[in-house]
């Protein structure tokens, strides 16, 4: 599994992936443009097709797919933008503890 470093551009976010997400993209890491949450996923599913359909469709996040925006909120809105130089971090969502 290749990290990818992060961008230099402003105007990216990175993704960073954990757990089952990180297994299937074959990667820990992914600069992409800023934009919508669903912008960013769909972009996120062209890059790592491993995961589209299950974890990511049409720009969406399946129940089994936890997003947080800078590690501190959970976000499932698909409108919501996110802003550049921003921190998406997916995980799976797993039951029990």
């Amino acid at each position: 599994m290749a990290p990818i470093a992060r961008a230099a551009d402003p105007r990216s976010i990175d993704v960073e992936l954990y757990g089952v997400v990180r297994l299937r993209a074959g990667v820990d890491r992914v600069a992409l443009p800023a934009g919508t949450l669903a912008e960013v996923l769909g972009a996120l599913a062209r890059r790592c097709p491993a995961l589209a359909p299950e974890l990511i469709r049409d720009g969406h996040a399946s129940a089994h797919l936890l997003v947080a925006l800078d590690g501190r909120e959970v976000i499932d809105d698909p409108a919501r933008p996110i802003a550049p130089g921003s921190c998406l971090v997916l995980t799976s969502a797993q039951a029990g503890g």
